[in-house]
C-alpha cells in the first residue's frame, strides 16, 4: 500500500467520525425542525383552503343579499348583510357594509347611507382601497345632500396626483362647488379632468359637459329678460292689448260735393262726425288708421264733434269716378235732423 492510499483512508475515517459526531449532536433537532416545517406547511395549506371555503360561503350569502335588494326587499337584504358582517370571512364583511350604504341610498336615506360609508372609511382594519372607495361614495351622496365642506372633508386627501381615486374625488368636489355657485373652482377642477389623459372616458365626457353648462348657463342667468305680462280675464277692456287695425283697400278720390268734403272711401269705417257737430249713432271709438295709398289714412281721426277741414278734402273735379272703384267699406249714416245726404257716395 502506498503512502497516498493510506493518507486517503485516514482522511475518510476522520470525516465519518465528524459526521457521526455532528449527527449525534444535531440530528434529532434537525428532524424536529423538518417535522415542524412539514406540519406548518400542511397547516397553512389547510387553513388557506378553509378560509377559501368560508369565503365562498360568505360570497354566496353576499349574492343572496344582493338578490334580495334587487327583488325590492331592502329590509331583508340589510338583515342578511348585517349577519354577514357579524360572521363573514375575507373582505365580505367590509363589502357588506358598503352594500348597506348603497341600499340605504336607493331607499332615499342619504344620511344613513353616508353613515354606513363613513364607518367603512374610518375602520383601520379594512383594506385601504375599500376605505378610499367608501369615502368617495359618501362624497358623491353629499354632493346632493351636503355642503362643499362635507365633500372636501372626505375626499380632499384623495385629490393628489399620485392617488388612484383622484379623478372621482376631484369630480365630486367640482360638482359640489358648482352646485354651491362657486363656478370658478368648479371650472378649474373640471378642466383638470379634461386635460388629464389618465381620466376615464366617462369622467372626461362629464367634465366637458359641465364646462359647457357653466359657460352657457352663467350669461343666460344674468341677461335673461322677464316675460311680458299676459292679459288676464278680469283685466279691464281698456287695459287689454288691442290688435292692430287691418289696412284698408286703396281707393280713388270721390267727386266732391258742393260745400261739403268728399267721404274717404276705401278707408276704415267712418268714425268722424258730420259738420253739424252731432256724433253719429253707434260711432266707433277714436283709433289711428293705417297708412293707405292715398296718404290720408295715417292721420289721426278727428275727435267726435269736429268737422273735417275743406282743404283736406279731395280736389274738386268734374271727372266721374272711374269704373272698377271698390265700393265703400261702410255707408256713412246721415245724422238725425240733417236733410241733406253727402254726395259722391259710391253705389
Amino acid at each position: 500500500m502506498s503512502d497516498d492510499s493510506f493518507i486517503r483512508e485516514v482522511n475518510e475515517e476522520l470525516r465519518q467520525d465528524k459526521v457521526q459526531e455532528a449527527w449525534s449532536k444535531f440530528g434529532r433537532w434537525l428532524l424536529i425542525g423538518v417535522a415542524i416545517l412539514l406540519v406548518a406547511t400542511a397547516a397553512y395549506v389547510g387553513w388557506d383552503r378553509y378560509q377559501a371555503a368560508q369565503a365562498n360561503v360568505s360570497g354566496d350569502r353576499y349574492l343572496v343579499a344582493l338578490d334580495l335588494a334587487a327583488a325590492g326587499q331592502p329590509d331583508e337584504a340589510v338583515a342578511a348583510l348585517e349577519a354577514l358582517i357579524a360572521d363573514g370571512h375575507g373582505a365580505y364583511p367590509d363589502l357588506a357594509r358598503m352594500r348597506i350604504g348603497s341600499v340605504r341610498e336607493a331607499q332615499g336615506q342619504p344620511q344613513e347611507a353616508v353613515a354606513a360609508f363613513d364607518a367603512v372609511a374610518g375602520d383601520s382594519s379594512a383594506p385601504q382601497p375599500i376605505r378610499d372607495m367608501a369615502a368617495v361614495r359618501a362624497a358623491y351622496i353629499l354632493v346632493d345632500s351636503g355642503t362643499v365642506d362635507d365633500v372636501r372633508a372626505r375626499v380632499e386627501r384623495l385629490t393628489g396626483d399620485s392617488e388612484p381615486l383622484r379623478f372621482p374625488a376631484r369630480e365630486a368636489i367640482a360638482l359640489a362647488a358648482w352646485k354651491a355657485g362657486d363656478t370658478e373652482t368648479a371650472s378649474g377642477l373640471f378642466q383638470q379632468l379634461v386635460d388629464d389623459a389618465g381620466a376615464s372616458n366617462g369622467i372626461s365626457a362629464r367634465a366637458r359637459l359641465m364646462l359647457d353648462v357653466i359657460a352657457s348657463g352663467a350669461p343666460a342667468a344674468e341677461g335673461a329678460a322677464p316675460a311680458a305680462p299676459q292679459p288676464t280675464a278680469d283685466q279691464p277692456a281698456a287695459e287689454a292689448p288691442v290688435p292692430p287695425a287691418q289696412p284698408a283697400a286703396p281707393a280713388t278720390p270721390a267727386p266732391p260735393a258742393t260745400g261739403a268734403a268728399a267721404p274717404e272711401n276705401g278707408l276704415a269705417p267712418d268714425t268722424a262726425t258730420p259738420a253739424t257737430g252731432m256724433p253719429a249713432a253707434g260711432a266707433a271709438p277714436t283709433v289711428t288708421l293705417p297708412t293707405t295709398d292715398l296718404g290720408l289714412g295715417g292721420a289721426d281721426v278727428l275727435p267726435s264733434g269736429a268737422a273735417p277741414a275743406v282743404e283736406d278734402a279731395a280736389p274738386a273735379s268734374d271727372t266721374p269716378e272711374p269704373s272698377g272703384t271698390p265700393p265703400a267699406v261702410s255707408e256713412p249714416a246721415a245724422p238725425a235732423g240733417d236733410p241733406v245726404a253727402p254726395q259722391g257716395t259710391v253705389n
